[in-house]
C-alpha cells in the first residue's frame, strides 16, 4: 500500500470500528466483536484497505503488546496470593492433562510432537481480555466465580513463560534450555511473590503524578522499555509488556495511575481486537470452513467439559463450576503469540498459523454465546438447583432457561424487600 494512503485507510478502519462497537453496545453485546468485524471487513480478506502483510504484522504485534500491558495493569496480585491454590492447581492439571493427551496423539498417529504440544498449550489458555468483559456483563466480576476465574487467568499468564520457551527451542531441548526454563519459572514466581507483599511498591513518582498529562506517556514508555529488555533475555516483547503492567499495577499509586490512563485503555483494547480482525483470513475460512468449524466445536466442547470437571474436583458446586468452565472456554490472545513463535521456529507453516488465527478470532467473537450460557448457569445457581439434569436442561432448553430466569428474578426481588 502506498504510504500516502495509510493514514486515510487507518482513519476509515478506526471510524468503522467505533461505529461497529456502538452498534454492538446498543444490542447489549461486547463491543470487541464489533472491532473484530471492522478488522475483517477492511483487512486483506475484505475490502483490502490494509493489505500489506508487514503492516498487519506490525498492527497485530502492537495490539497484542498493548493488550497484555493493560491486562497486567488490571490484575491484582494480592487477591491472587490469597487464593493461589485452586487457580495454580487447576492450571497445572489442565496443562499436564492436555500435554499428556498431545504426547499420546503424537505417538499413536505419528504426528510431530511439537505440533501436538502447540495445540495442547493453546487449548490450555483462555482469553483474559474477553473473559474479564464477560464477567462484567454477567455481574460475576467480584463474586466467588469471578475471583476463581481471575486467579486461573493469572496462573495461565504465568504458565505462558515455559510454553514460549519450549516452542521457541523446539528440536533443541538440552540441559541449557532446561536451566533457562527453570530460571524463567523461578523468576516469574519470585516476581509474583514480591508484588504480592502487603507493602506495595513505593517509587519516587510524585513528580509523575503532579503532571497527569504526562502519566500515560511515561507509563507507555515504561511498557516499551520493559518489552525491549525482555526481548534481550530471549522472551516475547508482549510478555515484557505484561510484566510491566503487572509491576505498575501493584504500586502504591496504582489507582491514580489507572485513573490517568483510563481514557486510553479502551483505545488499546480496540487496537488488539482490530488487529485480530486484520489477521483473519476470510478466504481461508471459506476454503476450510468444515475443518475450522469442527476444530472450534471440538476445542470449545473439550474446554467446557474439562474445565467444569476440574473445578468441580475442588468441591465447588456444580452450577458455579459450570459457569467457570463456560467462561474459560474462549481461546486467548496468547494463542496468537504462540502461533507467531511456532511459525518462526518452523513448527507450523502458513496454513497452520492461519488456522490458529481463524479459530482464535471466531472463539473471541463468540462472547455473546458464552455470556448467554454463563447467565443461564448463574440463574440456576441463584435458585439453588445443582442437579446435573437441570444443568443440561438450562444449557439446551430455551423454555427451561426462561422459567429459571423468571424464578431467579422473583428470588432477587424477595431478597431486595428483605
Amino acid at each position: 500500500m502506498n504510504n500516502e494512503y495509510v493514514f486515510a485507510h487507518l482513519t476509515v478502519i478506526v471510524l468503522v470500528a467505533a461505529l461497529s462497537g456502538l452498534f454492538l453496545a446498543r444490542l447489549k453485546q461486547p463491543v470487541m466483536v464489533g472491532y473484530i468485524l471492522a478488522g475483517i471487513t477492511f483487512g486483506p480478506s475484505g475490502l483490502g484497505f490494509i493489505s500489506s502483510q508487514v503492516q498487519i504484522q506490525f498492527y497485530s504485534e502492537l495490539g497484542i503488546l498493548l493488550l497484555l500491558f493493560v491486562i497486567g495493569l488490571e490484575l491484582n496480585i494480592g487477591s491472587f496470593i490469597k487464593m493461589w491454590k485452586i487457580p495454580t492447581l487447576f492450571t497445572v492439571i489442565q496443562v499436564v492433562a492436555n500435554t499428556v493427551i498431545a504426547v499420546l496423539v503424537s505417538v499413536i498417529f505419528d504426528f510431530p510432537i511439537f505440533v501436538t504440544l502447540l495445540v495442547a498449550f493453546i487449548t490450555s489458555l483462555s482469553s483474559t481480555a474477553a473473559i474479564v468483559k464477560v464477567l462484567e456483563y454477567i455481574g460475576e466480576f467480584r463474586t466467588d466465580v469471578g475471583h476463581i476465574t481471575i486467579g486461573i487467568l493469572v496462573a495461565q499468564d504465568i504458565a505462558i513463560v515455559p510454553m514460549m520457551l519450549i516452542i521457541k527451542k523446539c528440536g533443541a531441548i538440552n540441559s541449557s534450555v532446561i536451566i533457562n526454563l527453570i530460571l524463567a519459572i523461578v523468576l516469574v514466581v519470585l516476581l509474583i511473590k514480591y508484588l504480592g507483599r502487603k507493602d506495595k511498591i513505593a517509587l519516587p513518582t510524585k513528580h509523575l503524578l503532579q503532571h497527569p498529562e504526562l502519566t500515560p506517556v511515561i507509563t507507555l514508555a515504561f511498557c516499551f522499555t520493559a518489552s525491549a529488555i525482555v526481548v534481550l533475555l530471549g522472551l516475547s516483547e508482549a510478555y515484557g509488556a505484561f510484566l510491566a503492567g503487572l509491576f505498575i499495577g501493584n504500586m502504591q499509586e496504582r489507582q491514580s495511575i489507572l485513573n490517568s490512563i483510563k481514557p486510553i485503555q479502551n483505545v488499546l483494547l480496540m487496537a488488539f481486537f482490530l488487529s485480530v480482525g486484520l489477521m483473519f483470513d476470510l478466504r481461508f475460512l471459506i476454503d476450510n470452513w468444515l475443518s475450522v468449524t469442527l476444530t472450534l466445536i471440538a476445542v470449545t466442547t473439550w474446554k467446557v467439559i474439562f474445565n467444569t470437571a476440574t473445578v468441580r474436583f475442588f468441591a465447588i458446586e456444580l452450577t458455579k463450576a459450570a459457569s467457570i468452565g463456560i467462561i474459560l472456554a474462549q481461546l486467548g490472545e496468547f494463542s496468537l503469540i504462540l502461533a507467531n513463535v511456532a511459525t518462526q521456529s518452523q513448527i507450523i507453516d502458513e496454513f497452520g498459523q492461519k488456522m490458529i488465527v481463524c479459530i482464535t478470532a471466531l472463539s473471541l467473537s463468540m462472547s455473546p454465546v458464552f455470556i448467554a450460557l454463563a447467565t443461564r448457569t448463574k440463574d440456576l445457581s441463584f435458585i439453588g438447583d445443582n442437579s446435573p439434569v437441570s444443568l443440561c436442561k438450562i444449557l439446551f432448553s430455551r423454555n427451561f432457561a426462561k422459567t429459571v430466569r423468571a424464578l431467579s428474578l422473583k428470588y432477587r426481588k424477595m431478597e431486595t424487600k428483605v
